[in-house]
C-alpha cells in the first residue's frame, strides 16, 4: 500500500472539499499519511488531534 495524501487549497474547510491521492498536490496545505499507519484510522485521528492541540496551545501566531 503506498502513502496516503490529503489535502486542502487555502480557505476550504469543508470536508467535501479536501483531495486525496497517491501523490502530492503541493496545496497550501497538506498532510502524507505513511502506509505503516495507514490501516488504523483511529491512530491517524489521534495524530491529527495531537498536531491540532499543539498548533493552538503551543505554536506562535503566525506560524514561524
Amino acid at each position: 500500500m503506498a502513502d496516503r495524501f490529503y489535502s486542502v487549497i487555502l480557505g476550504e474547510q469543508m470536508d467535501n472539499l479536501v483531495t486525496e491521492g497517491s501523490s502530492t498536490s503541493s496545496e497550501a496545505i497538506e498532510l502524507r499519511v505513511s502506509d505503516s499507519i495507514y490501516a488504523d484510522k483511529l491512530q491517524v485521528i489521534l495524530g491529527l488531534e495531537a498536531i491540532t492541540n499543539y498548533l493552538k496551545t503551543v505554536e506562535t501566531s503566525p506560524i514561524a
